[in-house]
């Protein structure tokens, strides 16, 4: 199986800062900075050490939320892309909700993914076109077609537009679905739609390590995904929608 050999070094590695994050998550909380919408933890940097470690034999570049680039990501090989601690204000007041995430993307596009949620012992990880697990289980995308039965996952990232204009667009967008939920990790909300568990997703102005793996893992599981480079911010995403893709045919 192809990147079978890399989706066992991102285990490995998201295993790793999984125990990282276990340890600290039992003592002092440090915060590094906590400026405008955004937070930054000790918590992100030593769980992003602790991958780094793992993911150095592999040779290849790494694009990494906390320390920036390692090698030439810019490459059409493969490189390897990290959010360490994705959902880090859940962390910092204590709600189990947070997660890492390891991607693997060639010419930009991403072909495997890790997401760990140590706090359920739950690992979602994917290869594009060969399919998708949960703790080594195969999982699908959910077959719900119609939005007005369906779930949405989505935020308000820390880059997004919060002025009123982009907040009705926002609010009439997620008026077609059932139920929205906004959990705080783009990466486990995604890991979730690749399970089933939630339908969709959308968001706009996310940073690509936020939700790389995730999409790798949508499309594993047989759904589909549409995004691009957003226009306001480097390295960021505006995901369109990842899901079934009856669903956003609808």
């Amino acid at each position: 199986m192809k990147w079978s050999r890399e989706l066992e070094i991102a285990l490995t590695a998201s295993k790793a800062a999984g125990a990282c994050l276990a340890v600290l998550a039992q003592g002092q909380r440090t915060v590094l900075s906590d400026a405008g919408r955004d937070i930054k933890m000790q918590a992100d940097r030593d769980a992003e050490k602790a991958i780094l470690a793992q993911l150095a034999p592999s040779g290849f570049p790494v694009l990494a939320e906390e320390s920036g680039a390692h090698g030439d990501v810019m490459n059409s090989g493969p490189v390897w892309v990290v959010d360490p601690l994705d959902g880090t204000m859940n962390f910092s007041r204590e709600i189990p909700f947070y997660g890492t995430s390891i991607a693997l993307l060639v010419a930009g596009k991403p072909v495997m993914g890790v997401i760990y949620d140590a706090n359920r012992s739950e690992t979602f990880s994917g290869i594009v076109s060969e399919g998708c697990w949960l703790n080594g289980i195969a999982v699908t995308v959910s077959n719900i077609s119609d939005p007005s039965k369906a779930i949405l996952a989505t935020g308000l990232p820390t880059c997004s537009n919060h002025d009123s204009a982009s907040l009705v667009t926002f609010v009439h967008d997620m008026g077609r679905f059932k139920k929205v939920r906004m959990l705080g990790s783009a990466a486990l909300m995604l890991a979730y739609v690749a399970a089933g568990r939630i339908d969709a997703y959308s968001e706009d102005d996310i940073m690509l390590w936020d939700v790389a793996a995730g999409l790798a893992l949508v499309q594993a599981a047989g759904g589909f995904v549409s995004d691009r480079p957003s226009e306001r911010i480097e390295w960021g995403r505006y995901v369109r929608c990842a899901g079934n893709s009856k669903l956003w045919e609808s």
